[in-house]
């Protein structure tokens, strides 16, 4: 009798290991350096991700049971996500030129800002040389848990939470001033997470990772 209810007991604990539904890192190609989109979804938080080779941004210690992160890699990389002592996945980035030249590469840029009482986020404004982000911008990707607008060039970007553009992006030059928007009930809500309960103190942090065409 004792034996079978160690057997529960063992049973039980190996059902409540957490699972993983889906995890994917899109493209899973580049030619040259530059941003991906890390995808996960398990059924618990405090998931971790794992990357071979150097990533920017670093990832979080643990991660919520579902999200999405925007990478920048230079060289192939497989990614991990996983549960310790339990499920894992991984997936593997090929980078077919490690060697680009540097123009070529994403830009991360890093928006720190002030929340306003009563108000959205108030977000710094970032600039990007030609020599940094030459053409125009292939792609945008963002790392919030909430979706943000990008101003830059005269256009007002979409961007979904934790992910890239709403909409299909415009021509515009790389280069130039960026800055974001957290508007409507979303922003009043972020800051009201960020700050005292009437809002104010700083801001979260948000990652835009800016990807210029490469030189012909």
């Amino acid at each position: 009798m004792r034996h079978a209810l160690v057997l529960l007991a063992l049973g039980a604990l190996v059902a409540c290991d957490p699972t993983i539904k889906s995890f994917d890192v899109t493209p899973a190609q580049l030619s040259c350096p530059g941003s991906v989109t890390v995808a996960w979804h398990g059924d618990a938080d405090g998931g971790r991700l794992q990357a071979d080779q150097p990533v920017t941004p670093a990832f979080p210690a643990t991660v919520l049971k579902q999200g999405s992160l925007a990478e920048h890699v230079s060289q192939t990389t497989t990614f991990t996500f996983f549960y310790p002592s339990a499920a894992h996945r991984e997936k593997t980035v090929t980078v077919t030129n490690a060697a680009c030249p540097s123009s070529c590469a994403a830009q991360v840029l890093t928006f720190t800002g002030t929340c306003m009482n009563l108000g959205g986020p108030s977000y710094v404004t970032l600039n990007l040389t030609a020599a940094q982000a030459p053409g125009n911008i292939a792609q945008l990707l963002q790392d919030a848990d909430f979706p943000v607008h990008v101003q830059h060039g005269g256009f007002d970007i979409a961007l979904g939470a934790g992910g890239g553009p709403i909409f299909p992006l415009p021509a515009v030059a790389a280069a130039g001033s960026y800055t974001i928007t957290v508007p409507g009930q979303v922003g009043i809500d972020v800051c009201n997470g960020a700050g005292p309960t009437m809002g104010g103190g700083p801001a979260p942090v948000v990652h835009v990772t800016v990807t210029p065409t490469c030189p012909k």
